[in-house]
Formats: C-alpha cells, sequence, structure tokens
C-alpha cells in the first residue's frame, strides 16, 4: 500500500509511517569525495495522532533542550570601519578587483595527487606549482605581505603571523588550503568553463578551487588588506595556516606541529577552517550550520590468504566467494543510530524544531522530547534514518571502496582483500567500528571453517581470533588509517557568540537588509557535525574551539566542489571577506 501523503507528494509524518526526510537532507561538508546535499522539509501534520504528549506539560519543558541561538554581534568599531564594509559589499570596482584576484588563484593548477611521495624535499620539483601560487599571492597582496611575518614549513605549508600588540591575548588562528582537487581527462569536454579559466560572468567565477577553497584563502588576504588601508591595528596577533596536501588527507602538513612549538599546546583563541555549509533554506527558516565537530576515520583491510590451484579443480568456496559473503555479511549489519547531545546534529535539529515554520507539530514535539521520551528518540531517528544523507550524521558508515584478487583467469585466487572505509560517529570510537568488521568477519570464518587474526587499532601486534581447523585458509582483518572523531566544539559560550553573531549581522545587516531589516525573520546560526574532516584534525591540540564554517550564499557543495563546473557565486567571495573583516575585530575587543 502506498503511504499517505500531503499534497505536495510528500510522505506524513506519523507513527506507522514515517518515510525519509524526502524534503530534507543534512549537509556535511566534504574531504576527498564525499558529497551530500539538502532540501527543505515541508509540514506534514497527521491528524490521526495527538499532538499531546506523553509527558506533562511542565516537565516536558523543563527538560526540553534550547537552540543556541544568539543575537546579531558588530564590533565596537563597526562605526569606524562602517564605509570600509560598504565598499567591501557594494562597490563594484572592489568587486572587479577581487575578481581579479581570485582568477589569478584559480588559474593556477595547484592539484594534489594520491601518489605525491611523503619526502617533499627530496621531490620539490613534484610540488613547484605552490612557488607558483606564493608568487601570486606575494604580487596581489603587498600590504599583507608587508605586515606579516611568513613561516614556510615543509617547504609549502604557510604560516603567516600578523603580529598583535598584546601578548598575553590568545592568537586567532584563520585556516585554508591551497591545493585542490585534481581533474579527470575524461571529464574535460564536459566543462563548461575551462577547469583552470577563472571565467566570470558576472555572478558566477568558475574554476577548480573557487568553492574549495581558495576563495576562502584569498578572502583572508583581501580582508586584512582592507583593514590595514582603514588603519587597524590588531591587539591580539593572527595567525594564518595554508597547508598543501588536505585534499589527500594532509600527512605533509607540518603547520600544526610549528604553531605549537611556536605558542604552546591550548594557544589559540580559536581555530576558523573550511565548512560545506554556508546559508540554506529548510522548511521556511534561513540557516547557516557551522561545524562544530567532525566524524572520525577508518580505512580497515579484510583480507584471504588460501591455498590456490589450478582452476580446472576447483574448491567449493574459493577465497574471491568467501570474500563475497563478507561483504553481505558487513552491508547487511548495520551500525547503530543516536541521536543525543554529544552530537551537534542534535542543535541543529532543536533549532530546526524552535524555528522552523512548515515543521510538523508532531516531529517537532518528537525532537524537543527525545532526551527524556525514549519512544520520542526513536521516532527521531527512524525519521533521520530513512534518507541516505540526514542518516549519515546519526551513525557510523560503511563503504566498501577496494577490493582486488586473482591474477589469472585458469589459476585459482590465493589472496583477496576488501578495503572498508568507515565514518566514525561521534558516539562511537575507531575501535568500536573496528570491532565491528571484526564481527563480520569471524561470522563468515566460522562459516567456512577459515582461521582468523587481527591487528587491533593501537596495537602492534597480531592477535589469533580463530584457530584454524585446516589448512582452509585464513582471513586477516587489520586498521590502514585511523583518526577518532573530533571534540566538539561549545555552543553556549563568549567564543560561540561573537562567531555566531558576526554571521547574523554580515547576513542580516550588509548582505541583505531588505529581507531582514523590517521583519521578524532571522539567520538561524546552529552547530552542525562534518562528516568529512578537513585540515582542522591536525589542530585539535591547539585549542578547544574550532569552527568549520565558511561564509557565503551557497554550501560548497552546490557549487560542484570537487566536481566538474565547479564554481562560486561570487556574493560568497565578497559576503566571506566581510565576515573575516568583522570577525578579526570583534575578537580583537574582548580578553581570553
Amino acid at each position: 500500500m502506498d503511504s499517505e501523503k500531503n499534497s505536495s507528494g510528500i510522505p506524513l509524518y506519523t507513527r506507522k509511517n514515517r518515510k525519509g526526510l524526502s524534503s530534507y537532507a543534512w549537509l556535511g561538508f566534504v574531504l576527498v569525495a564525499l558529497v551530500a546535499s539538502a532540501t527543505v522539509l515541508q509540514q506534514c501534520y497527521s491528524p490521526d495522532r495527538a499532538i499531546a504528549g506523553r509527558l506533562g506539560k511542565a516537565g516536558a519543558a523543563a527538560a526540553q533542550p534550547k537552540c543556541p541561538s544568539v543575537g546579531i554581534h558588530r564590533p565596537e568599531t563597526y562605526d569606524t570601519y562602517k564605509k570600509t564594509l560598504d565598499k567591501i559589499m557594494n562597490d563594484e570596482g572592489f568587486r572587479n578587483e577581487s575578481v581579479s584576484k581570485m582568477q589569478h588563484a584559480v588559474r593556477i593548477d595547484t592539484s594534489s595527487f594520491d601518489d605525491l611521495p611523503l619526502d617533499v624535499g627530496s621531490n620539490l620539483p613534484l610540488f613547484e606549482h605552490f612557488d607558483v601560487f606564493l608568487d601570486s599571492l606575494r604580487k596581489d597582496f603587498p600590504l599583507f605581505h608587508e605586515h606579516t611575518e611568513l613561516h614556510k614549513v615543509n617547504h609549502h605549508g604557510l604560516v603567516y603571523i600578523w603580529q598583535g600588540s598584546d601578548e598575553s591575548l590568545k592568537p586567532l588562528l584563520l585556516m585554508a588550503h591551497q591545493d585542490v582537487v585534481p581533474i579527470s581527462e575524461d571529464s574535460l569536454a564536459k566543462w563548461e568553463h575551462g577547469p583552470f579559466s577563472g571565467d566570470y560572468d558576472g555572478k558566477y567565477l568558475y574554476g577548480r578551487g573557487s568553492g574549495d577553497c581558495k576563495n576562502l584563502l584569498i578572502s583572508h588576504f583581501e580582508a586584512v588588506e582592507e583593514l590595514i588601508k582603514a588603519g587597524f591595528k590588531p591587539k591580539r596577533t593572527v595567525v594564518f595556516s595554508y597547508g598543501f596536501d588536505e585534499e589527500i588527507l594532509g600527512p605533509r602538513n607540518k603547520n600544526a606541529e610549528f604553531i605549537e612549538e611556536l605558542y604552546g599546546a591550548k594557544s589559540m583563541y580559536a581555530v576558523m577552517d573550511e565548512g560545506g555549509v554556508s546559508m540554506m533554506e529548510i522548511s521556511g527558516t534561513t540557516m547557516a550550520v557551522v561545524g562544530t565537530g567532525e566524524k572520525g576515520y577508518l580505512d580497515v583491510s579484510l583480507s584471504i590468504q588460501k591455498k590456490g590451484g589450478h582452476s580446472s579443480v576447483p574448491q567449493d568456496h574459493t577465497a574471491i566467494g568467501m570474500m563475497g559473503s563478507l561483504i553481505v555479511e558487513i552491508e547487511n549489519d548495520k551500525f547503530p543510530t543516536y541521536f543525543v547531545e554529544k552530537n551537534p546534529t542534535f542543535y541543529q535539529y532543536v533549532c530546526l524544531a524552535e524555528h522552523a515554520v512548515d515543521i510538523d507539530p508532531l516531529l517537532k514535539q518528537d525532537i524537543l522530547n527525545s532526551q527524556i521520551d525514549e519512544q520520542a528518540n526513536a521516532n527521531v531517528r527512524e525519521f533521520m534514518n530513512r534518507d541516505r544523507f540526514t542518516s549519515y550524521a546519526i551513525k557510523s558508515t560503511q563503504a566498501l571502496d577496494v577490493i582486488h584478487g586473482g591474477v589469472k583467469y585458469n589459476a585459482l585466487p590465493e589472496f583477496v582483500e576488501l578495503v572498508v572505509n568507515s565514518r566514525v560517529a561521534v558516539e562511537e570510537s575507531v575501535t568500536f567500528a573496528f570491532k565491528k568488521f571484526l564481527k563480520d568477519a569471524e561470522t563468515i570464518a566460522r562459516q567456512y571453517n577459515i582461521g582468523l587474526s587481527a591487528q587491533f587499532p593501537y596495537s602492534n601486534g597480531t592477535e589469533v581470533v580463530i584457530l584454524p581447523a585446516t589448512d582452509v585458509g585464513i582471513m586477516t582483518v587489520k586498521p590502514i588509517t585511523i583518526l577518532e572523531p573530533s571534540p566538539v566544539t561549545a555552543a553556549n559560550d563568549m567564543h560561540w557568540k561573537i562567531f555566531a553573531g558576526t554571521a547574523r549581522h554580515v547576513y542580516e545587516e550588509l548582505a541583505y537588509p531588505d529581507r531582514f531589516n523590517n521583519s521578524d525573520e532571522q539567520v538561524v546560526v546552529t552547530p552542525g557535525l562534518g562528516t568529512g574532516n578537513t585540515d582542522t584534525k591536525l589542530y585539535w591540540n591547539l585549542t578547544d574551539h574550532i569552527y568549520r564554517y565558511r561564509p557565503g550564499v551557497l554550501p560548497s557543495v552546490n557549487g560542484n566542489s570537487h566536481g566538474i563546473n565547479e564554481y562560486i557565486e561570487f556574493d560568497s567571495h565578497l559576503q566571506c571577506i566581510a565576515f573575516i573583516f568583522e570577525y578579526i575585530q570583534s575578537v580583537d575587543e574582548i580578553q581570553d
């Protein structure tokens, strides 16, 4: 039977039938090839369930969480530099100059390839395009380079220090990365503008890196130059850090180590890096989602080794056949789901429940009661888990990405390996995820009566899990790459108030004053979860306040980041400059 639907064809949110967030999808930001998208969640009220909750009104109200929304924040120096902000946002001459600088950056191919050697110093010709990029930065931003001190780390990592007058204040750390995702030769014909053309049509600027994330890097330089021109002199030191291999997981990036050696652990006021969600319409509400946490990362190898031989006399189950059974077992064994306050996604949904105009009142009640009512929690998790994108935010994922085995058509395979990538939920750990895959492997090993050994995360040795009863074969499970889920940045302190409040000011009073100034509508700035990882994974030891956010009109994935025809709506770039211009001033005015 077809599910009950509203007039728009969207499934109703009911106890009996809750289809996925078919009209709202959580958008995480992108690392390597992970992509997500967001749409609008409509109000779908079902009259067959009473709105009254299972708890008394007083008890429910006392226990319901609150959206960490904040008021608009302007720096005290706003009036002093208001003309400069107006120039950034509205002056056609400034816009054209900014376009030219972005074009220069995009036209330099700074692709990072997976097979680049780890030893940069012995392979400098392979990285020389970053020298070209630095030369371009020096040419386009002479004031920035005149007023900052550049430290080159591991040859091509860039750390700039804009020294403040008060060394008792913790420095602010602003980040981006220089490198971009390579272009597939097979895709060139599908690019409407050349991938490194930097073409500009008056509204959009095209090319690789325009959205991920040369625009963020260039906005730092432009904002600082405008501050210098306006006579601003920082009390709080500002550090700028730019890696050159973020798109290949950042193993050559030594910038964080350098900064920690220079300033010490927990020495930064806050870190701001790229993020995938800028500003979007969700259920009739304008929201900006700041990444205050990231999922963990695990690559795990599962291999089967057994006797080979001539394929004319095969065993009943070859290593490839056994691996096929393991693949089915892994994919059918799903990770559990969570909807808890530890996960920033929780507060994103709380904000949605409090502010969304079109949200189903039943869903709103379940979200707000989810921490005191097990059934409400289960309802929300089921609702989110029905949609592929929203489910990513509330559970660990598993992607079977690489498999190889066998060498000849008429020879039985002696070795088969599967590599699974898991993005680990913030409620779990790398070890938890690893043990799930080990459990799957044990099921298949016992089914085929083969041995099983495992190298656990953080262990140097191999542990025998099942002794092989015969010489049929042995399965081995071991981690390749591990990264625990990140610490989660608080969204209830002055750091958050300034960051989120600055975003509201840029959007509501500078970018879209006609829309927001004369209405009750506001931009709701919420915490969110990154389903991928940025270079911030290297900076956890420097601060407890990490914000993964790139101001702008569209989420970066909507601009085809990592894909064909990458572009940025240029208003996004100007908004980013304005945000950095104001954020530096605002954190300069407070004590730690």
